[in-house]
């Protein structure tokens, strides 16, 4: 979700990386980004911790330029915080093999999030409407391809997303009738048995 205030985007880099390469502090700033601004006693509520632990989080989101703080809302007193940008550019190879692996650490983070997300889809299934148990999918392929064309695909795949995209609503404004948000997770990378990258041999 964009708010007017927010930049498009936010490049990663050997500093922000600190800020936010943590679980906890990818899925606080998904929530503001999805949800819209809060408080730190709303996001303890909403991901089952503590304030005094979302507290310490907000304030390194803070710092490292991921979140500002929003306009107070129904008059109260407690601190609200938005997200600073749309969404995050992932860290690029210089960054990944930087020797701190704080790049790494982040897309660590992220692993853990998408499958906390993916878990919590799976156990809820049940609970669904039978239009939205058709919907939802899970799946998986594995195709042959090389560096260039795998980065075609993951482009192929963005665009068409982007082309999917609603407008951003306002936070808490109410959804079309039968329509929900959803999330579409996708990951591309080397299968276990060609995670070597091996580089065709010299001519002669």
């Amino acid at each position: 979700m964009e708010h007017p205030e927010q930049s498009p985007q936010v490049q990663l880099n050997a500093r922000n990386l600190r800020g936010v390469a943590h679980p906890l502090r990818v899925r606080i700033l998904t929530v503001l980004r999805t949800e819209g601004p809060a408080t730190a006693t709303t996001l303890a509520r909403r991901l089952d911790q503590n304030t005094g632990a979302t507290s310490y989080h907000l304030r390194q989101l803070a710092e490292y330029g991921f979140i500002v703080e929003a306009p107070s809302q129904g008059g109260r007193r407690e601190r609200w915080w938005q997200a600073a940008h749309a969404n995050t550019v992932a860290p690029d190879d210089s960054v990944l093999a930087g020797g701190e692996g704080l790049g790494v650490a982040y897309l660590q983070a992220l692993g853990r999030v998408w499958s906390d997300a993916m878990t919590t889809a799976i156990e809820a299934t049940a609970s669904l409407s039978p239009e939205w148990r058709e919907a939802q999918d899970f799946g998986d392929y594995v195709l042959t391809l090389t560096p260039a064309e795998a980065e075609e695909l993951s482009a192929d795949i963005h665009r068409l997303l982007r082309r999917r995209a609603s407008p951003p609503d306002p936070a808490g404004s109410p959804l079309p009738e039968g329509a929900a948000r959803v999330a579409f997770q996708f990951q591309l990378f080397p299968t276990s048995a060609d995670r070597h990258v091996s580089h065709p041999p010299d001519s002669e």
